[in-house]
């Protein structure tokens, strides 16, 4: 009786240790830098953040990347859901990661435990969510590109410093809803990562030789 007593015992603190070990392993969150990769390289430095992982994250993709140095633009804790980064010139970018645990039960087990099933986005605010609203996005773009043309010539024309003042603020309205209605979606990734892991999610090109290149890092509650 006293030997199952102690089997039952050791079991049961076994089992308490090993929920406790993997509580301060699993994820409690996550990381998300926001780089500008550029093909000139950057004085002083690549501007990079010390964390080991980053670096080890570029590396590994370094020969299908066209940058030579990057910048950090912004970087973002979060659990499951949505921020917002800011980008060159103030350009917002909308961010959502949603993340579950890998649960694939022998005699089906493919991956170890510890891994995460993610999904990642990164768009520009306003982003069409579907191809049914592109039509009608390209429309609005047009029209709204024509009164933009012509609030720029009334400008030029001889006006009163007040009447100049309503037609640039007109402009500033405008050019922000052709912003808006020329929103992107840049980065819509689905993959598996590892528990404490960096990784590459994706680049998007903002035009001459920039682009912008984001890290993730699944943070465990354990992580120093």
């Amino acid at each position: 009786m006293r030997n199952w007593k102690t089997i039952l015992i050791l079991t049961v603190l076994a089992m308490l240790f090993a929920t406790a070990t993997y509580a301060q392993t699993r994820p409690n969150g996550f990381s998300v830098i926001l780089l500008v990769g550029e093909n000139q390289a950057t004085p002083g430095g690549d501007g990079l953040p010390s964390a080991p992982g980053v670096r080890k994250a570029l590396n590994d993709v370094k020969d299908f990347l066209p940058y030579r140095s990057y910048r950090v633009l912004d970087t973002q804790w979060l659990r499951n859901g949505s921020t917002r980064m800011k980008g060159l010139d103030d350009q917002e970018y909308e961010v959502e990661v949603e993340s579950n645990d890998i649960v694939d039960l022998p005699p089906f087990q493919k991956k170890k435990e510890g891994w995460l099933n993610v999904e990642f986005k990164l768009q520009e605010p306003g982003a069409v969510q579907n191809s049914s609203e592109e039509f009608g996005r390209s429309a609005q773009v047009l029209n709204l590109e024509r009164e933009l043309q012509s609030a720029k010539a009334r400008i030029a024309m001889p006006q009163s410093d007040e009447m100049k003042k309503v037609i640039a603020a007109d402009i500033a309205r405008l050019e922000k809803m052709v912003r808006l209605a020329r929103a992107r979606k840049l980065i819509d990734s689905k993959f598996d990562m590892a528990f404490g892991e960096t990784v590459v999610v994706g680049t998007s090109k903002i035009g001459g030789d920039k682009g912008l290149v984001v890290l993730l890092t699944s943070v465990t509650s354990g992580a120093k």
